[in-house]
């Protein structure tokens, strides 16, 4: 009897969404023979038994979601595992599911169907759709090779305009693996794209992409042309907050300046005060708040931060724009900071010794120098909630003979430490390459980027409705 009951519930609420989408108005330049398909549809509908009626709802809302008509992520339960599956959407759903503010940008007809392809040595690269607004792109892509047992991957991407000009943007992306364990010879990701230049996106953009196959750079570049939808988000307009409020740490000053929210995401601008005694790296768990206590935050995909001036850092979150809370409160728990003094690490070329260090957490594992080839291999012991947060020691290496180096390589890891309660065991290995000839160093040096050490507490600050 209860399985009966529920299969009535989810029959009714598929019923309902199919009255809901019944009472969208079709656009009078559709394609006649979509017209005429639904129209058809809808006819044959009362002949049909139960069964039938659940199929109609299905492919009708994935004829809409196709056509841009209608989309929802957040649909009812019982509909949500449906769209899931529809053909073409469900990785775009895996792919923003754990972004609130994207999953509303979608919801608010913000996805542009693509589809265009370009295809050479076995391998084809598709844009299935893009997401975007005035200071932001999601492109969602495919690459498929035509025999399995294939490694697909993105290595490099550009894009241009019309005029063959290459636009200003920052891009960001991730290798998401599946293919190399299933050896399915297909990737789909996201591209995240975020404009420089917001007043002049081009009305069309033309993708040049490298890919590999196996781990070896394919020769050829893959282009594919698509047009950019600017109606879609034109009119939303972005909000900002400016605010210009300073916040006082263990008597460490920032500004937080100003709030920008678009309807991709929400940036946060902060200035730290140049006259610190230390060095302030950043913030655990940054966050929006609203008054339901739901919060807004990076969820790790795309571009966390970038810099603002000499200064500054704007800081990348969740999207509030289609949320409109009442109140908001931007909060923090932690605030890693390292005294100035303390930022340079120093090496003995010689002894292979660390001469300075910030703690004794942080110890020297190795040291490789072959002519003007150095590796430094570092380990850092930190707590549990620093296991995924590896050690940052950036790219400007520097010895004591003014011989300046390149960034080669990196690897880092993470695993427990071998005595119980001691957290975890960070290893880092860096591979630099001498570039000048001023003869052989005594001492090698580099400036830390972000160190697990912090103030004593983190901050809340109103922003609106307070």
């Amino acid at each position: 009897m209860q399985k009966d009951q529920s299969w009535e519930q989810l029959e009714q609420e598929l019923w309902q969404d199919k009255q809901r989408v019944e009472s969208i108005p079709v656009p009078e330049n559709i394609d006649l023979s979509i017209q005429l398909g639904m129209q058809q549809a809808k006819q044959q509908l009362a002949q049909r038994q139960r069964r039938s009626r659940f199929r109609w709802a299905t492919s009708g809302i994935a004829s809409l979601i196709l056509l841009g008509l209608f989309f929802s992520i957040r649909l009812s339960p019982a509909v949500a595992a449906y769209v899931s599956h529809l053909p073409g959407m469900e990785k775009l759903v895996e792919l923003i599911r754990d972004d609130k503010g994207l999953q509303m940008a979608a919801e608010h007809n913000m996805i542009q169907p693509i589809g265009a392809s370009a295809e050479h040595d076995g391998v084809r690269f598709t844009v299935d759709q893009v997401l975007m607004d005035q200071k932001r792109m999601l492109l969602f892509y495919t690459i498929r090779h035509e025999q399995p047992g294939h490694h697909v991957e993105l290595n490099q991407v550009k894009f241009y305009n019309q005029n063959g000009e290459q636009t200003t943007a920052g891009y960001s992306w991730s290798s998401r693996g599946d293919n190399e364990e299933s050896g399915s010879s297909l990737e789909q990701n996201r591209l995240d794209v975020y404009w420089q230049d917001t007043t002049h996106i081009p009305d069309a953009l033309v993708a040049n992409v490298t890919l590999t196959v196996d781990q070896k750079q394919l020769d050829t570049p893959f282009q594919v042309s698509f047009p950019i939808d600017k109606s879609k988000y034109e009119s939303l307009k972005e909000t900002v907050y400016p605010l210009n409020q300073k916040v006082t740490v263990d008597d460490q000053q920032f500004t937080i300046t100003k709030i920008v929210v678009y309807p991709t995401q929400t940036e946060v601008s902060i200035q730290f005060d140049p006259a610190n005694s230390k060095r302030l790296f950043g913030f655990d768990q940054l966050r929006l708040e609203d008054e339901k206590g739901r919060t807004y935050s990076f969820w790790g995909n795309g571009i966390v931060s970038t810099p603002d001036g000499e200064t500054g850092v704007t800081y990348n979150l969740e999207s509030v724009y289609f949320e409109q809370p009442k109140q908001l409160m931007l909060k923090a728990d932690g605030i890693r900071a390292l005294d100035k003094h303390k930022l340079q690490v120093v090496i003995d070329a010689k002894t292979g010794k660390l001469i300075k260090a910030p703690d004794s957490r942080l110890t020297l594992s190795a040291i490789r120098q072959n002519q003007d080839v150095v590796g430094i291999d570092l380990s850092l012991q930190v707590g549990s909630q620093d296991e995924n947060r590896m050690l940052s020691v950036g790219n400007d290496l520097t010895d004591d003979r003014g011989n300046q180096y390149e960034y080669v390589s990196g690897s880092t890891s993470s695993r427990p430490a071998e005595e119980p309660n001691k957290g975890y065991l960070q290893n880092s290995s860096i591979l630099y390459k001498r570039t000048t000839d001023k003869g052989a160093p005594q001492e090698y040096r580099f400036t830390l980027e972000d160190y697990t050490s912090r103030l004593s507490t983190g901050f809340s600050m109103p922003i609106t409705g307070q």
